[in-house]
């Protein structure tokens, strides 16, 4: 009788097998299974949160195409060599509890079984869902829904459907002859179901307010009340008028998700990254998973392209995690893009709040309200795009928002997640190019614009992008290791006020952030060909020479990484040049002693984009190269010495990731990597440092490493030898001397041949005054600074380094007259 009813069960369960597979398309999360680390010598064990058909099957036909053992039903034994089984996760009592208790017991028998049990999650539709709608009623995913509303489900959202397998557990932690069966299963449930529902909400994230829902939400903050009372008092005009005036800022801003736009930008966005991109790499998910699991999501990616919004998004979709709100600027907010956009949860600021309160109030309010929902979100710290593939100094006014939002919801962990983004090449270089040199101004965007520009786009190939998850930051407990006692403040800080602290503590964050997100950078093919020619004289190296030259930078980036979390790339210096060559436009010249390869002057400058998106990864080896590109030989101790003086300038400028006081070992480690891949030696009687033989590899391979960092020291040599010549006079007017430094780098570009506007971009000259202010060199607020007599000091390091000829020019034009300097 059994076996007859084991036979239909059989055939009804063909019978649904079929159309299942007719009508699912399931997808995996992650999408590289070896995020995993799936033990191949022990047996598996799938457990999934509910015991229905259409699951295992689903379950069945995910594991079918990544080459994982075919799930069974249990029936009382545990899983064999040959295959692997699938659990329900138990109920409080009833018959899966039982068979739960019987496979334990099995484990107490045969502990060496060897079993990591897998949990496996389910979505049926991964869309966010509004909180009150017919559509969620009938056909969104629920956690035990009944049979009827199950096939409603999966006609809705077959084609949607989402398994995510989450990181194996020893059987044997659960399973043990000192632990009662009974026992073992209530605390395996116990982890398991709290899993089931973190990863629920990792992957849909919190259920969404109608948008009219959000925006009452925010004007019925007391804050916006606040405000909007005494602006009616301060315009003498009714409070109605004010609060319409605020409910059309709320409108402006507020973001309104659509289930059909998220579905069709999908579907674009699939066939436009195949079509320009050789291919997306995604690094440290696991990470990220981890942190989704405990924390609300907040990321900060640094911001280079107009891709940016998208692809971001677009991953973190396919990867199964809940799609984030992102802020994008007032500009996108043109016919038909930034209609699409809201409605794939995009919500708009304008580039000023200067001087409007009242969009003050609502924006923050906005804010305030996503992180009291745990709704995870989007912002770019640097608040516009980089023209010049560094990162910006960070703007603070959304992060300082989402700060606040600590303040009022102490309760909802937020956890900051640096995303570094990087490409091949980005497409809009030529623009950036054009708006840096003056020759175009920055153009809004609009219809025309975008259609003119998309012909271009996709008419091209771009490499490959890289996207890499930084070392999250958890807000709670950073403000609990750097602000101790901040609870007890928030009885004290009701509506709009602040605590003293929080400017700075934001200050803190931001700076941190910023060193993560360079932290975690992606050196590709074109960035290491881009280092080589760009430090080349004449931009032309010999094709031997050039391979040479990417295998010796890998090599010293292997023996002294930059962070853990860099990723390198694994081909030899052939391949890289074969795939960055294409990439950066190299011009191949054929000679008899072995071609040579040179780039044309327009696209050297553009190639310094790429170049600076990966340059501080090598930022402490150059500079110590380039005490050795005028001298044969130094002592250790003075080349750390005055290395160590310059570091402060250039851990502002390119965010590097170890404090002042803290490079030394840094610092030595550097050297130790330079002298094991042959780029120094040490003389074993003195243990001074010596270069390689003039005409040697080395040689060539340790002064192309100098030049990573050249431009950088001329600058910063101009800068301190100004500053010190006006030591007579004690003070500077800030913004003169900014216009004054970006005078005499545009010169300076002149008589060195030199075709690279970001070599004099103004804002690099403002930071670095910034930077000498921080540091003590410069005093004062407002316009007029005083100079610290220790500049002249910095100005001879800074000197020491470049060489006779740049040294003497830079003399000279300082030496001039303040009328011939004058603007």
């Amino acid at each position: 009788m059994r076996a007859f009813f084991g036979r239909v069960l059989l055939l009804f369960v063909g019978l649904v097998r079929w159309p299942l597979r007719a009508w699912v398309r399931p997808r995996v999360t992650p999408t590289d299974l070896n995020e995993l680390a799936l033990d191949d010598q022990r047996r598996i064990c799938y457990v999934l949160a509910g015991a229905g058909l259409s699951d295992w099957l689903a379950l069945e036909m995910a594991v079918a195409g990544h080459g994982l053992p075919r799930p069974h039903p249990v029936r009382h034994r545990l899983p064999a060599d040959d295959r692997a089984v699938v659990l329900a996760l138990p109920e409080a009592a009833g018959r899966g509890r039982a068979v739960w208790q019987r496979m334990i017991q099995q484990g107490m028998e045969a502990p060496a079984s060897g079993v990591q049990i897998v949990p496996v999650s389910i979505f049926w539709g991964q869309n966010p869902v509004k909180e009150t709608s017919l559509f969620r009623i009938l056909f969104a995913d629920t956690e035990r829904p009944g049979r009827l509303r199950k096939l409603l489900i999966i006609l809705a959202q077959g084609r949607n459907t989402l398994l995510h397998f989450g990181q194996p557990l020893d059987y044997s932690a659960f399973a043990g002859r000192d632990v009662a069966p009974e026992v073992a299963v209530r605390k395996l449930s116990r982890v398991l179901r709290v899993h089931f529902r973190r990863q629920r909400a990792a992957t849909l994230g919190p259920a969404l307010s109608h948008r009219g829902q959000v925006i009452n939400s925010v004007l019925a903050d007391p804050e916006v009340r606040a405000v909007i009372e005494r602006t009616a008092r301060a315009e003498n005009v009714s409070v109605a008028a004010i609060r319409a005036r605020a409910r059309s800022c709320a409108d402006e801003i507020a973001a309104d998700y659509s289930n059909i736009a998220i579905g069709f930008m999908l579907r674009v966005l699939s066939w436009l990254w195949h079509r320009i991109y050789d291919g997306v790499e995604v690094a440290h998910l696991q990470r990220l998973r981890d942190t989704a699991h405990d924390a609300s999501l907040v990321y900060l990616p640094s911001h280079r392209s107009h891709m940016d919004y998208l692809l971001v998004s677009y991953i973190l979709y396919q990867e199964g995690f809940a799609l984030p709100q992102i802020a994008a600027g007032i500009n996108l907010d043109f016919w038909p893009v930034g209609g699409l956009l809201r409605r794939c949860g995009a919500f708009y600021l304008r580039r000023s709040f200067r001087g409007d309160k009242l969009y003050t109030a609502v924006f923050r309010s906005y804010v305030d309200v996503l992180i009291g929902r745990g709704q995870p979100m989007k912002f770019y710290p640097e608040g516009g795009r980089s023209r010049t593939g560094r990162l910006l100094p960070p703007k603070t006014g959304m992060l300082a928002m989402v700060a606040g939002g600590l303040l009022h919801h102490p309760e909802r962990p937020v956890a900051l997640v640096p995303v570094y983004i990087g490409y091949d090449r980005v497409m809009e270089v030529n623009s950036y190019f054009e708006e840096l040199s003056g020759t175009r101004p920055k153009k809004g965007e609009s219809v025309r614009g975008l259609l003119r520009s998309s012909r271009k786009v996709l008419s091209r190939k771009y490499g490959r992008a890289h996207i890499s998850f930084g070392e999250p930051l958890r807000l709670d407990q950073w403000a609990d290791r750097h602000r101790p006692g901040w609870r007890d403040q928030l009885p004290t800080v009701p509506g709009p006020s602040r605590p003293d602290w929080l400017a700075g503590f934001v200050d803190d964050v931001a700076e941190t952030v910023m060193v993560r997100i360079n932290a975690t950078a992606s050196l590709n093919a074109a960035g290491l060909v881009s280092l080589i020619l760009l430090g080349s004289p004449q931009k032309a190296v010999a094709e031997h020479e050039l391979i040479h030259g990417v295998e010796a930078l890998l090599a010293l980036a292997r023996a002294c990484p930059y962070s853990p979390d860099v990723r390198l790339p694994s081909a030899d210096g052939a391949a890289l040049l074969a795939e960055a060559e294409p990439l950066v436009r190299l011009q191949r010249h054929p000679h008899a002693w072995g071609d040579v390869l040179t780039l044309a002057d327009r696209d050297a400058v553009l190639l310094t984009y790429t170049r600076n998106n990966v340059m501080h990864l090598f930022a402490l080896p150059s500079l110590l190269a380039n005490f050795f590109a005028h001298s044969e030989t130094c002592s250790r101790a003075a080349v750390l010495r005055d290395a160590e003086a310059l570091y402060p300038l250039l851990a502002a400028e390119l965010f590097l990731r170890w404090p002042a006081d803290g490079v030394a070992p840094a610092l030595d480690t550097a050297l130790d990597g330079m002298l094991t891949v042959g780029l120094l030696t040490e003389d074993g009687n003195t243990g001074d440092l010596r270069r390689p033989a003039v005409g040697t590899r080395e040689f060539a391979a340790l002064i192309s490493l100098a030049r990573i960092m050249r431009e950088t020291l001329e600058r910063y040599g101009m800068t301190a030898v100004l500053l010190a010549n006006s030591l007579d006079s004690g003070h500077i007017e800030r913004g003169a001397f900014e216009r004054q430094c970006q005078l005499m780098a545009e010169r300076m570009a002149i008589l060195t041949g030199r075709n690279s506007p970001e070599f004099f971009d103004l804002r690099l000259f403002r930071n670095h005054l910034q930077t000498l202010q921080r540091d003590g060199l410069l005093t004062g607020n407002g316009g007029s600074l005083r100079i610290d007599p220790q500049m002249r000091v910095l100005a001879e390091h800074a000197l020491q380094l470049l060489g006779p000829d740049i040294r003497q020019t830079i003399l000279h034009l300082t030496s001039q007259p303040p009328a011939e300097r004058r603007a």
